[in-house]
């Protein structure tokens, strides 16, 4: 596996993995060898920390006006945050946070240290609803349509983004000392499809949107629809996009996911092509596969590197 790197148009960076015939095409052996040393490092600030515990971590309870469900957040402040009292932090929201939560909190704080990311964010894990399945929970908040392939309740994704904008952000705004300018999303599987969806339908909610092994191939792919609709209305998209997803999630390698015939490789590398090919102004995209790693082990390498990228677009463009 190799890496191919292309800049098209104002504002566009855009990272993504082909074979390796196609490196050697382009001349890009050393920006393969670079993205290694760099995923490297960032995998070895984060293994070195795996009996992390997260230092005072808040679980508040937080209920949706709207439907009656009541969801826990969890929020971990950064070492420095009781020394600087006037000094705000960057905000990074984690989906599925009742599993996230714990190790990439951890992660964040590793990266931090290791000086892999710069400025440690204030971290915020979106748990699921109190009382219910948890699989449940998701299938419902993370998907944008109705049109699920079980017969659990889906399409709740605008519903729980509302929840997200009116409570769970403004209650960290108001307790926290959080820059409103400095958001970020992450998400994985069916988070990563609600932190898409969340881009196309009100991009400005973050400045950054972190998406992992994304379940693009939800509703028959229902997703691009809703970013072709956002094309006919928009031509300029000002967001920081990085997406990730692991080398063996394809149709009959990925061991996670026997029996799936989904390619969440070609559903990343599709919607790529599509934000690309409509040449939106302010976007700034980068995609990479992670080699080796199947729909659960690209988790926390995948979120090393595509925050420790975030960062470093934001540093070259001045965000």
């Amino acid at each position: 596996m190799g890496l191919s790197l292309s800049t098209q148009g104002t504002g566009r960076d855009i990272a993504c993995f082909s074979d390796g015939a196609h490196a050697r095409r382009f001349g890009l052996r050393s920006l393969v060898k670079s993205f290694i040393a760099l995923l490297l490092v960032a995998v070895s600030a984060v293994s070195a920390n795996a009996a992390c515990k997260t230092v005072n971590p808040v679980t508040v309870v937080l209920p949706d006006p709207a439907s009656g469900r009541r969801y826990e957040i969890y929020i971990s402040l950064p070492d420095s945050y009781a020394a600087n009292p006037s000094k705000s932090y960057p905000l990074l929201i984690l989906a599925d946070g009742g599993r996230a939560f714990p190790k990439l909190s951890c992660d964040v704080r590793a990266l931090a240290k290791s000086g892999a990311i710069g400025e440690e964010p204030v971290v915020v894990g979106l748990s699921y609803a109190i009382g219910e399945d948890l699989e449940d929970s998701r299938r419902r908040d993370y998907t944008p349509v109705a049109d699920g392939p079980t017969s659990r309740v889906y399409g709740g994704a605008a519903a729980y983004q509302t929840y997200l904008r009116n409570v769970v952000l403004r209650h960290i705004e108001h307790h926290y000392r959080t820059d409103p300018a400095r958001r970020l999303f992450w998400g994985h599987s069916y988070g990563g499809l609600l932190g898409a969806h969340i881009l196309l339908t009100e991009p400005a909610l973050f400045q950054t949107y972190l998406i992992g092994s994304p379940s693009f191939w939800f509703a028959n792919q229902a997703i691009y629809g809703f970013e072709e609709a956002y094309a006919k209305r928009n031509k300029q998209l000002d967001a920081t996009v990085i997406l990730y997803v692991g080398g063996l999630e394809v149709t009959r390698y990925d061991p996670s996911r026997k029996g799936n015939t989904r390619d969440m490789v070609a559903g990343v590398q599709t919607f790529v092509s599509r934000l690309s090919g409509h040449g939106y102004s302010g976007l700034q995209l980068r995609s990479s596969v992670i080699p080796g790693t199947d729909h659960r082990s690209s988790v926390r390498p995948g979120f090393a590197w595509a925050l420790t990228q975030a960062l470093a677009l934001h540093a070259v463009a001045g965000r």
